[in-house]
């Protein structure tokens, strides 16, 4: 088997990136009010995958979702450990951070930031939503961009806590806009039931999501656990129906 640095890269960006294209199957807590706040209903934790592209690993991801410094301001940080050839993809240095408002079942983010990790920075992307105008202004790989947002666009970082609250709700997205880079793209989402996973924790009940960016021959699928407020237990990327690249949690603080 030939191992592919752009297939690494892919696999980095996929987790960086679309938050794996959050995904799965959710009924309502029967026990939550109607009333219950996404904000209120979202949990902070610091997650760990081991990440791998057809069986050969790439290293591990770490994904934090934590409570800002003001009431109603949300963080969602990812960074990479890449091992010896998952550094030709990316540094360990590189950084992908979202600030969001989380209001009743609304996620808005507010600023993006992903730093390459590299000294020339080519690959850095910055975004600022002004949502009372609906734009966002920001900057992709050294170019300037602004551009109108419709309302519920979300970051490649803020999609992930916007699925977890929508799944806390009870809801079913059927898609999210994502601003990647300078391009706002159209994600479709659908649910594919349910499976049993083993973590290092034991095995867990979880609902699978899978969601297809438009034009795209990828799939992607991630295995949420209710038991642990939906945060993903695993995730793979389907390239032509094959298994491309793959996480799998290996540990979790709550």
């Amino acid at each position: 088997m030939q191992w592919r640095a752009d297939a690494v890269a892919g696999l980095f960006a996929l987790l960086l990136a679309t938050a794996w294209s959050p995904c799965g199957h959710a009924e309502a807590p029967a026990a939550a009010p109607p009333a219950a706040t996404a904000e209120s209903r979202l949990t902070p934790y610091k997650a760990r995958y081991q990440v791998s592209y057809r069986g050969i690993s790439g290293g591990q991801i770490e994904s934090s979702l934590r409570k800002g410094t003001a009431p109603g301001l949300w963080m969602f940080e990812s960074r990479p450990y890449p091992n010896l050839l998952g550094r030709v993809a990316i540094s360990p240095d590189a950084r992908q951070r979202s600030t969001m408002e989380v209001a009743g079942t609304t996620v808005r983010p507010l600023q993006l930031v992903f730093d390459d990790g590299s000294d020339s920075g080519v690959k850095d992307v910055s975004a600022t939503f002004e949502w009372p105008s609906g734009h966002v202004r920001g900057e992709s790989k050294g170019k300037s961009f602004e551009m109108d947002v419709p309302p519920g666009t979300q970051d490649p970082a803020s999609v992930q806590p916007a699925m977890l609250a929508a799944l806390l709700a009870g809801t079913e997205p059927r898609g999210f806009r994502i601003l990647n880079g300078s391009r706002l793209e159209t994600y479709r989402y659908w649910p594919e039931g349910r499976a049993t996973v083993m973590t290092p924790y034991g095995q867990f009940e979880t609902v699978v999501w899978a969601s297809q960016r438009d034009g795209s021959k990828r799939v992607n699928r991630v295995w949420h656990a209710p038991a642990l407020g939906f945060v993903p237990v695993q995730a793979i990327q389907y390239n032509k129906g094959r298994p491309d690249v793959q996480m799998k949690l290996v540990a979790l603080e709550r």
